[in-house]
């Protein structure tokens, strides 16, 4: 086999994050224009938008030799996740957009026969995908890819021999990098965990689990001395989920917060969709029998 030619017989399928490729290119071919007057006005060129769409494909099919690509993007109308939480993605409304987004998102409908799933994010269509599939590539350069098993490869990452750098996820990782995401939320999404928890503590956390046990106590000296006083020890412990829970209590917040912040961290594998478009909402270890909970995508 000579260079650039493709081996069909290991040839992964690459499944692309739509959302992500629309963006870079818009954002790409965007300018400003400074008048004679002091106005500065953006513009951007439809069809340098599209050869960047165009250019960025190419070269993923090329890197990752690859003849099978699927685009997914999220869904413009639906959002699961706000069904778990009204206010997921709020803080987003305001931000500034590249003006050909949307052009570049119908474009790759048009040309690349990009979809995307009543109800969800173009992640959760690449989760699914990546645990259905575990010789799949899926591509994007969100963080939350690591909390699902498979092969990631972030846009445009790439070695020092200029190859594209392939990251595998164990189903081991991605179950730890979603309990630090459960434990430390994600203010960019809008879902904010425990109070005082940022992702490096919160990975300290989890790799070190304790529970956390208030003791009542009374303050010996000082001026709040007779006053009473809780104390949290910690006791090592191998349940990660209490661990999560006893935090958010430490915090005055009940495992219901925990839950739905474990919820909203949670990327879609295959499985969590049914046919009928409910999806089955992520549920603790252990957890209390009584019927799995759906929402409607």
């Amino acid at each position: 086999m000579t260079a650039g030619e493709i081996d069909h017989k290991t040839a992964p399928t690459l499944y692309v994050d739509g959302d992500v490729i629309a963006f870079v290119a818009a954002s790409a071919v965007q300018k400003t224009y400074e008048d004679d007057f002091g106005y500065v006005w953006p513009f951007a060129n439809i069809m340098e938008g599209q050869v960047a769409v165009d250019n960025m494909l190419f070269l993923l099919k090329r890197r990752l030799q690859s003849e099978v690509m699927w685009v997914y993007l999220s869904d413009p109308e639906a959002n699961w996740r706000m069904h778990v939480e009204p206010t997921y993605k709020d803080n987003r409304k305001t931000s500034v957009r590249p003006m050909l987004l949307g052009r570049m998102k119908q474009y790759l409908r048009d040309r690349y026969k990009a979809t995307h799933v009543p109800g969800l994010e173009a992640d959760d269509c690449l989760g699914i995908a990546a645990t259905e599939d575990p010789s799949a590539i899926v591509v994007g350069r969100d963080k939350d890819f690591l909390s699902f098993p498979g092969r990631y490869h972030k846009l445009k990452d790439m070695d020092g021999n200029g190859k594209p750098i392939i990251t595998t996820t164990t189903l081991e990782q991605a179950n730890r990098m979603h309990m630090i995401q459960a434990l430390a939320g994600d203010r960019i999404d809008g879902y904010y965990g425990c109070p005082g928890i940022g992702p490096e503590r919160a990975a300290r956390i989890i790799d070190n689990p304790v529970i956390l046990k208030p003791e009542e106590g009374v303050i010996t000296r000082g001026k709040n001395k007779g006053q009473k006083t809780t104390k949290w020890v910690a006791e090592p412990t191998e349940d990660v989920w209490a661990c999560i829970v006893s935090h958010y209590r430490k915090e005055g917040l009940d495992e219901g917060v925990a839950l739905k912040n474990a919820r909203m961290a949670r990327i879609l594998r295959h499985g969590d969709l049914a046919d009928d478009g409910k999806i089955k909402l992520w549920e603790p270890p252990n957890a209390l029998a009584g019927g799995q909970h759906v929402v409607q995508a």
